[in-house]
């Protein structure tokens, strides 16, 4: 029987009991192709992604960072070192956050040792795991026994210590995952990563009007031990998030089913012309891409004269903004303190409650009538305290509008002309319904300026600031756009 009893407990393939508490007897590892590892003094971090990044680092080997889309989970093992201590606490969280400089001076130093930096985070969720000294992934005592045993009809050998040592050792493994947010409402994305450079066009367009903007990701693990004499490890692995993962080839998109939107130009009073933008639809446009648009213009009544003067004079300008707003909500107010009652605020709640009694019994002969009983002041203090609070206002704690590029040119140079084959003839009536004048341009964009975001209290919006001059007269417009 004894003999039975140690070749069970020497059965190494059978997982610990433990496993089924915390539901990972059989750790469900994604199904990702890369595995990235991360060490730390104590941990050992496993973060498993569809695929990784090579970027450049300080130090002379490329990292390789994972890399996520949309609909993907993050997700790894944390792997405790045995020498570690056998109780205390392990977090695994996950982060995203919006990064900018107070200054305008943002690249001439690293971001890491920028002091005017600010840090908003926008998306964060983290997992406690305890960890106790009864806890069957540390080395049991039976381990121990079965040695000794087995030394009594056997030497062991050296192979045999180490496999049979770290064998128990090395089960302190913890999985985790977690899921990225997706939004409810459309133009609503968590943002991707980004880093902004400053990189400009030949067309003058400027990434980041010499601020610095970042949105990151990173996983962050974190060992407490119990024993006040060991000491914790923090360990921290950035993270790529890109929602268009896919392959995508412009090239390849049909363009013969391009939808254009006509958006009027407005003035403070009648004018004898009209004015319009028209923009491809839907104003979605890749930032490896470029702009389009058109600035048209109608005399109306139409009139010969003011068309050929509107052709030659007028100054049309395009402006692209972009405008940066990041919200908090207000700090909570100090809680007053709470005054304690006195003798003379009793005895009036007593008087008050004889002087009720005696009308309730004045008219009880006369009308029998049901009164709510008055509540005591503990339990509407108790109701009052269950009322759910009220959401806390936002304000801004930063807002930034910037003109990235602006694009001017004096009069209408073209003449809009009906597209028809070489054996076709427009008609007199659409003839005479094609605009006066037309202006055709387009913005150059380039990788290095920050998407459009609409995310839990950080925004960038991106617009088209749109104006005809003619002599003292002009029509504006502010055509919202969104850029990915």
């Amino acid at each position: 029987m004894l003999r039975q009893r140690v070749g069970s407990l020497s059965n190494e393939s059978r997982p610990p009991s433990s496993f089924n508490h915390i539901s990972i007897s059989t750790p469900t590892t994604p199904t990702y192709p890369h595995v990235s590892i991360q060490r730390s003094l104590m941990t050992v971090l496993k973060v498993y992604s569809p695929s990784v990044k090579v970027v450049n680092s300080n130090t002379d080997s490329p990292a390789m960072i994972p890399a996520f889309g949309s609909g993907d989970k993050v997700g790894g093992t944390v792997e405790l070192d045995p020498a570690c201590s056998q109780a205390g606490r392990l977090s695994v969280s996950i982060e995203g956050s919006f990064s900018y400089s107070d200054s305008n001076d943002g690249f001439n130093s690293t971001p890491g040792t920028r002091p005017d930096m600010h840090k908003h985070v926008f998306f964060s969720s983290c997992r406690i795991i305890p960890v106790s000294s009864s806890s069957e992934f540390l080395p049991n005592r039976s381990g121990i026994l079965k040695g000794a045993f087995s030394s009594l009809r056997k030497r062991p050998s050296v192979p045999s210590l180490k496999n049979n040592g770290s064998s128990d050792l090395h089960n302190r493994l913890y999985p985790f995952e977690f899921e990225l947010p997706r939004s409810c409402r459309p133009g609503e994305e968590l943002p991707p990563t980004f880093a902004s450079t400053s990189q400009s066009t030949g067309s003058g367009l400027s990434s980041s009007s010499s601020r610095y903007f970042c949105v990151e990701y990173k996983l962050q693990v974190a060992w407490e031990p119990t024993d006040a004499s060991e000491y914790p490890s923090f360990l921290e692995v950035p993270l790529i998030y890109h929602p268009d993962l896919d392959f995508q080839s412009v090239d390849c998109s049909p363009k013969e089913n391009v939808s254009w939107l006509e958006m009027p130009l407005r003035s403070d009073r009648p004018m004898p012309f009209r004015c319009a933008i028209t923009l491809p639809t839907p104003v979605t446009f890749s930032r490896s891409s470029f702009i389009p648009y058109y600035v048209v213009f109608t005399t109306t009544p139409r009139s010969l004269t003011l068309a050929k003067e509107i052709a030659s004079d007028a100054t049309i300008s395009v402006t692209l903004v972009r405008k940066i707003t990041v919200t908090e909500p207000h700090p909570l107010p100090p809680t007053p303190p709470q005054t304690p009652s006195t003798n003379s605020d009793d005895s009036d709640s007593s008087r008050g409650g004889k002087l009720l009694k005696r009308v309730a019994r004045s008219r009880a002969g006369s009308i029998s009538s049901w009164s709510p009983i008055p509540k005591s002041p503990a339990q509407e203090e108790e109701s009052e305290k269950e009322k759910p609070l009220p959401r806390l206002p936002m304000h801004a704690v930063f807002s930034d509008s910037q003109p990235l590029h602006t694009s001017i040119c004096i009069g209408f140079p073209k003449r809009p002309r009906h597209q028809l084959g070489p054996e076709k003839h427009p008609t007199l009536d659409s003839q005479a319904a094609l605009p006066d004048g037309l202006h055709k341009a387009k913005f150059l964009l380039i990788q290095g300026i920050l998407p459009s975001i609409d995310w839990a209290g950080v925004s960038v919006k991106y617009y088209l600031d749109v104006s005809v001059l003619i002599g003292q007269d002009d029509v504006r417009a502010r055509v919202p756009i969104q850029l990915v």
